[in-house]
């Protein structure tokens, strides 16, 4: 479909990180860990205080998030780029550290240093409420073989930072899960995992990869799109060489498709790192005119914006980073944005409408052009639909939508 990108002003907020066990657990293990190497390097000093998310974290991002509504109506949708397990710190048995496969733990089970009560309910609630949307991150952001090794190697930054079930240190940050320096085995074995253990939490397949630290190779593509992930974030941000190029080259390649593969455009980075202030560097200012350059470009505007805004052990960081977030909305709602998913981009790109399911209730359904007429498959056990502001019905086992230009709130009936 020829979309005007543009005139459209479209959206989306990838947050990577979430549901992840790294840096610091609590105040005492950022303490036991803050002389490390990890901890002491540059993203160290950005990340040594992020932590799990608590319930209060999600619910306040979830407000903050709804309080907001785009051109069409429609409150933005936190892309929340989820890692679907950590390491069993209980399973690994120093000194030797033995293992055929690496002990897990699966979301919304956590370690027990990470434990955040109530805080699976909230993501379940905003799910329900439209405002958060998962898509997958990996299986548990941590490359397993470099790990293990530094573990059985000895090296004290690695034993330090386990007693503190933690996974970060100088061998871990530098790899990642999908390095190709992983054993290839072990990798599809893990994206394999991560779709399989996706689908069980959030009732339907992951339709977007982001891969952890931007570190991937062609192996990682075709085992993802084998397994029906073909949409992939970060592709300008991957690691290699002459990374400026590499970026500036592909801000002029929308869109961009291999075969059955989809990449979304360059990322622009809003991190405001503990400050509201509108004019650092990576604030709301900042990452409101690279949108509208985005925008001029015709391309959608694809904003990263890092858990560690809004997770911290500071609340008083946690909250400056919702305080820039409603900053960068004011001006993106003024601008009469539509806030979007990576899946509802590809689908309007590719089609020219799009459908996004609303927890078990319904599905948002989209047309930014003319009045059209939808037809999608029902999801089971749905027995009739209707919409307040469109025309809805079930003819067979296909949903059909008639709406305007806009945004259509379709509910399920079942009986």
């Amino acid at each position: 479909m020829n979309l005007d990108w543009g005139r459209l002003k479209a959206v989306v907020f990838e947050s990577d990180d979430w549901g992840l066990c790294a840096w610091s657990a609590d105040e005492d293990a950022h303490r036991a860990l803050a002389g490390t190497p990890a901890f002491r390097s540059p993203a160290g000093r950005a990340y040594a205080r992020s932590t799990l998310e608590s319930a209060a974290d999600v619910r306040l991002l979830a407000a903050t998030l709804l309080e907001f509504r785009g051109g069409d109506g429609v409150a933005p949708a936190w892309q929340a780029n989820t890692v679907m397990a950590a390491p069993d710190y209980a399973g690994l048995a120093a000194p030797r550290f033995d293992c055929d496969a690496l002990p897990l733990v699966f979301l919304p089970e956590t370690p027990a240093r990470w434990r955040r009560p109530g805080m699976w309910a909230q993501v379940e609630q905003a799910i329900e409420a439209g405002a958060w949307w998962p898509e997958l991150h990996g299986l548990h952001h941590l490359p397993e073989h470099a790990w293990l090794s530094a573990l059985r190697r000895g090296d004290a930054d690695a034993l330090a930072a386990f007693e503190a079930q933690c996974l970060v240190c100088a061998a871990v940050e530098a790899s990642g899960e999908f390095d190709p320096s992983e054993p290839a085995d072990r990798r599809s074995r893990g994206v394999a995992l991560a779709v399989e253990r996706f689908g069980s939490l959030f009732g339907r397949a992951p339709s977007s990869l982001c891969p952890p630290d931007y570190r991937w190779d062609e192996r990682l593509e075709d085992d993802a799109g084998r397994l029906g992930v073909t949409t992939l974030q970060g592709h300008a941000e991957r690691a290699g060489p002459l990374p400026r190029l590499r970026r500036l080259i592909h801000r002029h390649r929308w869109p961009l498709r291999a075969g059955a593969r989809f990449y979304l455009p360059p990322r622009i980075a809003f991190e405001p790192r503990g400050t509201a202030a509108p004019g650092a560097p990576l604030g709301a200012a900042a990452a409101h005119r690279a949108v509208r350059a985005a925008w001029r470009r015709g391309q959608p505007a694809i904003v990263s914006t890092h858990r560690l805004n809004y997770a911290h052990l500071d609340a008083a960081w946690s909250e400056a980073g919702r305080a820039a977030l409603r900053d960068l909305l004011s001006r993106l709602t003024a601008d009469g944005a539509w806030f979007l998913t990576d899946a509802e981009v590809r689908q309007l790109l590719e089609r020219g409408w799009s459908a996004r399911p609303v927890a078990t209730r319904g599905a948002l359904v989209r047309s930014p052009g003319a009045s059209a007429t939808v037809r999608f498959p029902a999801p089971a056990g749905v027995t009739g639909a209707s919409s307040a502001v469109a025309g809805a019905a079930l003819e067979g086992r296909e949903v059909v939508v008639r709406l305007e230009r806009g945004a259509a709130m379709v509910e399920w009936r079942r009986e």
